[in-house]
Protein backbone atom coordinates (compact mmCIF):
# COMPACT_ATOMS: atom_id res chain seq x y z
CA UNK A 1 0.00 0.00 0.00
CA UNK A 2 2.41 2.16 0.77
CA UNK A 3 4.35 1.80 -2.38
CA UNK A 4 1.00 2.52 -4.71
CA UNK A 5 0.72 6.17 -2.29
CA UNK A 6 3.90 6.60 -3.28
CA UNK A 7 3.91 6.15 -6.76
CA UNK A 8 0.96 8.06 -7.11
CA UNK A 9 1.54 11.19 -5.29
CA UNK A 10 5.05 11.51 -7.30
CA UNK A 11 3.13 10.74 -10.67
CA UNK A 12 3.46 13.60 -13.27
CA UNK A 13 -0.20 13.34 -13.57
CA UNK A 14 -1.47 13.17 -10.37
CA UNK A 15 -1.78 17.39 -9.81
CA UNK A 16 -4.17 17.10 -13.12
CA UNK A 17 -6.31 14.60 -11.39
CA UNK A 18 -6.84 16.34 -8.62
CA UNK A 19 -7.15 19.80 -10.45
CA UNK A 20 -9.92 17.90 -12.47
CA UNK A 21 -11.75 16.41 -9.71
CA UNK A 22 -12.21 19.73 -8.29
CA UNK A 23 -13.89 21.57 -11.40
CA UNK A 24 -16.31 18.66 -11.62
CA UNK A 25 -17.28 19.06 -8.59
CA UNK A 26 -17.47 23.35 -8.97
CA UNK A 27 -19.37 22.11 -12.38
CA UNK A 28 -22.04 20.07 -10.64
CA UNK A 29 -22.73 23.09 -8.90
CA UNK A 30 -24.38 24.64 -12.22
CA UNK A 31 -22.44 27.90 -11.94
CA UNK A 32 -23.65 29.20 -14.73
CA UNK A 33 -27.63 28.88 -13.99
CA UNK A 34 -26.92 28.47 -9.75
CA UNK A 35 -24.45 30.96 -9.25
CA UNK A 36 -23.18 31.58 -6.03
CA UNK A 37 -20.17 33.15 -4.62
CA UNK A 38 -18.98 30.91 -2.22
CA UNK A 39 -18.52 28.14 -4.77
CA UNK A 40 -16.27 30.13 -6.75
CA UNK A 41 -13.81 31.31 -4.10
CA UNK A 42 -14.12 27.98 -2.65
CA UNK A 43 -13.20 26.53 -6.08
CA UNK A 44 -10.54 29.41 -6.24
CA UNK A 45 -9.24 28.24 -3.08
CA UNK A 46 -9.58 24.65 -3.82
CA UNK A 47 -7.36 24.77 -6.89
CA UNK A 48 -4.90 27.05 -5.45
CA UNK A 49 -4.45 24.77 -2.41
CA UNK A 50 -4.50 21.53 -3.98
CA UNK A 51 -1.06 23.10 -5.71
CA UNK A 52 -0.11 24.20 -2.30
CA UNK A 53 -0.43 20.69 -0.44
CA UNK A 54 1.16 18.72 -2.98
CA UNK A 55 4.79 20.72 -2.86
CA UNK A 56 4.52 20.89 0.87
CA UNK A 57 4.10 17.21 0.50
CA UNK A 58 7.28 17.13 -1.43
CA UNK A 59 8.59 19.39 0.63
CA UNK A 60 9.08 22.53 -1.79
CA UNK A 61 9.13 26.25 -0.17
CA UNK A 62 6.91 27.27 -3.30
CA UNK A 63 3.83 25.63 -1.70
CA UNK A 64 3.54 28.47 0.76
CA UNK A 65 2.97 30.29 -1.66
CA UNK A 66 -0.09 28.70 -2.99
CA UNK A 67 -0.54 28.10 0.66
CA UNK A 68 -1.52 32.12 1.15
CA UNK A 69 -3.71 32.01 -2.30
CA UNK A 70 -5.24 28.89 -0.63
CA UNK A 71 -6.54 30.59 2.83
CA UNK A 72 -7.97 33.44 0.88
CA UNK A 73 -9.84 31.28 -1.16
CA UNK A 74 -10.90 28.78 1.48
CA UNK A 75 -11.61 31.56 4.24
CA UNK A 76 -14.33 33.56 2.09
CA UNK A 77 -16.25 30.68 0.82
CA UNK A 78 -16.40 28.95 4.49
CA UNK A 79 -17.45 31.86 5.76
CA UNK A 80 -20.30 32.61 3.90
CA UNK A 81 -21.46 28.84 4.43
CA UNK A 82 -21.01 29.96 8.15
CA UNK A 83 -18.34 27.44 8.80
CA UNK A 84 -16.70 29.58 11.07
CA UNK A 85 -14.37 26.85 12.39
CA UNK A 86 -13.25 25.96 8.96
CA UNK A 87 -12.62 29.65 8.12
CA UNK A 88 -10.97 31.00 11.04
CA UNK A 89 -7.61 29.26 10.89
CA UNK A 90 -7.45 30.21 6.95
CA UNK A 91 -6.72 33.76 8.45
CA UNK A 92 -4.19 31.95 10.40
CA UNK A 93 -2.74 29.87 7.60
CA UNK A 94 -2.13 33.07 5.88
CA UNK A 95 0.09 34.43 8.30
CA UNK A 96 2.28 31.23 8.82
CA UNK A 97 2.68 30.57 5.55
CA UNK A 98 4.14 34.05 5.30
CA UNK A 99 6.86 32.81 8.09
CA UNK A 100 7.16 29.19 6.50
CA UNK A 101 8.32 30.72 3.22
CA UNK A 102 10.72 32.73 5.28
CA UNK A 103 12.31 30.31 7.44
CA UNK A 104 12.13 26.87 5.07
CA UNK A 105 14.66 28.20 3.34
CA UNK A 106 17.22 27.29 5.71
CA UNK A 107 16.32 23.93 6.11
CA UNK A 108 16.25 22.84 3.00
CA UNK A 109 18.94 20.22 1.62
CA UNK A 110 21.25 20.01 -1.42
CA UNK A 111 18.28 19.16 -3.87
CA UNK A 112 15.85 21.66 -2.73
CA UNK A 113 13.66 19.84 0.21
CA UNK A 114 12.60 20.04 3.26
CA UNK A 115 14.56 18.70 6.31
CA UNK A 116 11.83 17.34 8.51
CA UNK A 117 11.98 17.19 12.13
CA UNK A 118 10.86 15.02 15.03
CA UNK A 119 8.16 15.43 17.15
CA UNK A 120 9.62 14.91 20.78
CA UNK A 121 7.39 14.09 24.18
CA UNK A 122 7.70 17.54 25.39
CA UNK A 123 6.52 19.05 21.92
CA UNK A 124 3.28 16.60 21.77
CA UNK A 125 2.33 17.11 25.35
CA UNK A 126 2.37 21.23 23.86
CA UNK A 127 0.86 20.14 20.71
CA UNK A 128 -2.09 18.62 22.94
CA UNK A 129 -2.47 21.61 25.39
CA UNK A 130 -2.61 23.69 21.85
CA UNK A 131 -5.74 21.63 20.47
CA UNK A 132 -7.37 22.27 23.75
CA UNK A 133 -7.06 25.79 24.21
CA UNK A 134 -7.99 26.64 20.52
CA UNK A 135 -11.32 24.50 20.93
CA UNK A 136 -12.55 26.55 23.36
CA UNK A 137 -10.90 29.93 21.27
CA UNK A 138 -12.88 28.89 18.69
CA UNK A 139 -16.48 28.46 20.84
CA UNK A 140 -15.79 31.81 22.08
CA UNK A 141 -15.16 33.50 18.74
CA UNK A 142 -17.93 31.83 17.64
CA UNK A 143 -20.43 33.21 20.10
CA UNK A 144 -18.76 36.67 19.99
CA UNK A 145 -19.94 36.62 16.06
CA UNK A 146 -23.16 35.47 16.30
CA UNK A 147 -22.98 32.73 14.21
CA UNK A 148 -25.89 30.15 14.37
CA UNK A 149 -24.41 26.61 14.22
CA UNK A 150 -26.58 23.14 15.02
CA UNK A 151 -25.23 21.14 18.01
CA UNK A 152 -23.33 18.45 14.71
CA UNK A 153 -21.32 21.61 13.37
CA UNK A 154 -20.68 23.42 15.94
CA UNK A 155 -18.80 20.55 17.17
CA UNK A 156 -17.27 19.77 13.88
CA UNK A 157 -15.94 23.56 13.35
CA UNK A 158 -14.45 22.76 17.54
CA UNK A 159 -12.13 19.95 16.37
CA UNK A 160 -11.65 21.44 12.73
CA UNK A 161 -10.24 24.66 14.26
CA UNK A 162 -8.14 23.12 16.71
CA UNK A 163 -6.63 20.46 14.93
CA UNK A 164 -5.66 22.69 11.77
CA UNK A 165 -4.12 25.46 13.79
CA UNK A 166 -2.08 23.23 15.61
CA UNK A 167 -1.33 20.82 12.48
CA UNK A 168 0.01 24.44 10.95
CA UNK A 169 2.36 25.36 13.50
CA UNK A 170 3.52 21.75 13.28
CA UNK A 171 4.37 21.45 9.66
CA UNK A 172 5.57 25.15 9.32
CA UNK A 173 8.05 24.22 12.46
CA UNK A 174 8.66 21.34 10.46
CA UNK A 175 7.50 18.47 12.73
CA UNK A 176 6.22 15.35 9.83
CA UNK A 177 3.86 14.68 13.04
CA UNK A 178 1.76 17.63 11.68
CA UNK A 179 0.09 14.94 8.99
CA UNK A 180 -1.38 12.21 11.28
CA UNK A 181 -3.39 15.95 12.61
CA UNK A 182 -4.11 16.80 8.82
CA UNK A 183 -5.34 13.52 8.01
CA UNK A 184 -8.12 13.41 11.44
CA UNK A 185 -8.61 17.31 10.39
CA UNK A 186 -9.13 16.39 6.71
CA UNK A 187 -12.19 13.38 7.79
CA UNK A 188 -13.83 16.42 9.91
CA UNK A 189 -14.09 18.75 6.68
CA UNK A 190 -15.30 16.49 4.25
CA UNK A 191 -18.54 15.30 7.06
CA UNK A 192 -18.97 19.28 7.64
CA UNK A 193 -19.21 20.73 4.18
CA UNK A 194 -21.12 17.20 2.83
CA UNK A 195 -23.12 17.99 5.88
CA UNK A 196 -23.18 21.76 4.63
CA UNK A 197 -23.75 20.80 0.99
CA UNK A 198 -20.50 22.29 -0.09
CA UNK A 199 -19.18 19.48 -2.68
CA UNK A 200 -15.95 21.78 -3.70
CA UNK A 201 -14.68 21.69 -0.29
CA UNK A 202 -15.80 18.29 0.32
CA UNK A 203 -13.88 17.12 -2.91
CA UNK A 204 -10.75 19.26 -2.10
CA UNK A 205 -10.44 17.71 1.59
CA UNK A 206 -10.90 14.20 0.39
CA UNK A 207 -7.58 15.01 -2.28
CA UNK A 208 -6.24 16.18 0.78
CA UNK A 209 -6.87 13.31 2.83
CA UNK A 210 -5.05 10.97 0.45
CA UNK A 211 -2.12 14.15 -0.25
CA UNK A 212 -1.54 14.08 3.95
CA UNK A 213 -1.41 10.06 3.85
CA UNK A 214 1.48 10.62 1.37
CA UNK A 215 2.88 13.70 2.65
CA UNK A 216 3.47 11.71 6.22
CA UNK A 217 5.29 8.95 4.19
CA UNK A 218 7.26 11.16 1.97
CA UNK A 219 8.66 13.44 5.46
CA UNK A 220 9.51 10.20 6.55
CA UNK A 221 11.47 8.72 3.71
CA UNK A 222 13.19 12.28 4.10
CA UNK A 223 14.10 11.83 7.78
CA UNK A 224 15.15 8.56 7.26
CA UNK A 225 17.44 9.64 4.16
CA UNK A 226 18.76 12.54 6.83
CA UNK A 227 19.70 10.01 9.53
CA UNK A 228 21.79 7.97 7.30
CA UNK A 229 23.76 11.20 5.79
CA UNK A 230 24.35 11.61 9.38
CA UNK A 231 25.48 8.70 10.09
Amino acid sequence: MKSVIMKIGRNKVYPYICVLLVTLAFLATNPLTNFEWRYLLSYFGAVCGLICVILLAKGKNSGNFFGMLAAFGEMSGNFLGRNVGAALPSIYYFVTHIFGLVTWRKHMSVNQTLEPRKLTERHFGIAILFIVGASFVNMFLTGILGVVNDPYQLMLNNFIFALGVTAQFLMITRFSFNWYLWIIMNILVISLNIYTKNPIIATQYAIYLFNAVYGLLEWHEAEKKRVLSVQ
